[in-house]
């Protein structure tokens, strides 16, 4: 039987941090025993407008010498991928104040809009306060079968998939009386060693991650296609169990 760890060698690309509209490169790693690389990008809080990209960079040896850019194939994509912020995202939060009648927020392409009263289909009641009307918003969005689960918690709302994995939350077109933000999100860069530079020598990948959001990044590699199996032993990880 084949397991996932025969057959991929998993690394830490970028440790675990906060970034504040920056960037940070990790570790150079060697591919000449590989043929693909997947970097995976893990991206926390992001408020409204605010972005994460995750770019390959190839250079000729572990100290990074003559980084440079991935050249794109085909000529319309780059080695790079963007998460704007409430779009296509995993996980996300609507904080309510002072929401009133003809407040409305769009969840997954549909729109949820506050009344005073009498709420039907994808409208949701104004209560006594914003804790009860974010009860109701809730209540609203679960109702409508978007795969999406809403969860109220006080004046703020957390959205995520039902079936984790299975559906991404893009929210659109709030009121200012509903604050949107990102609280996960992820995206990911698939490369074969043959876009690399290899003829000049450049053979080694590392990860960046630029963002202009005030979040906390990481990124996992995952190596395939190897000349070896990875877990007999140069599968490096701190613990680990083949069940």
């Amino acid at each position: 039987m084949h397991r996932f760890s025969d057959e991929v060698k998993v690394d830490v690309g970028l440790v675990s941090q906060a970034l504040n509209n920056a960037n940070a490169t990790g570790q150079y790693f060697p591919m000449a025993m590989w043929r693909q690389i997947m970097a995976i990008l893990n991206v926390g809080v992001m408020a409204a407008t605010k972005t994460a990209q995750i770019e390959l960079l190839q250079a000729q040896d572990a100290s990074g010498t003559g980084a440079k850019a991935i050249p794109p194939l085909p000529a319309t994509e780059l080695a790079t991928a963007t998460i704007a912020a409430n779009t296509n995202v995993t996980g996300a939060t609507l904080t309510l104040a002072a929401v009133v009648a003809t407040n409305a927020v769009t969840v997954n392409g549909v729109t949820f809009t506050a009344v005073a009263v009498g709420a039907v289909g994808t409208q949701f009641n104004v209560g006594a306060n914003d804790t009860a009307t974010a009860a109701n918003l809730a209540a609203a969005i679960n109702a409508a079968g978007l795969g999406v689960t809403a969860t109220p918690n006080a004046t703020v709302v957390t959205l995520a998939a039902t079936s984790p994995g299975d559906t991404l939350v893009t929210v659109t077109n709030p009121a200012a009386t509903i604050t949107v933000a990102t609280t996960q999100a992820l995206a990911f860069i698939d490369l074969d060693v043959s876009q690399l530079d290899t003829a000049n020598g450049f053979s080694y990948v590392a990860a960046k991650v630029t963002t202009t959001a005030n979040t906390t990044v990481a990124v996992t590699l995952a190596r395939a296609m190897g000349r070896y199996c990875p877990i007999n032993q140069y599968q490096k990880v701190g613990a680990g169990a083949v069940v």
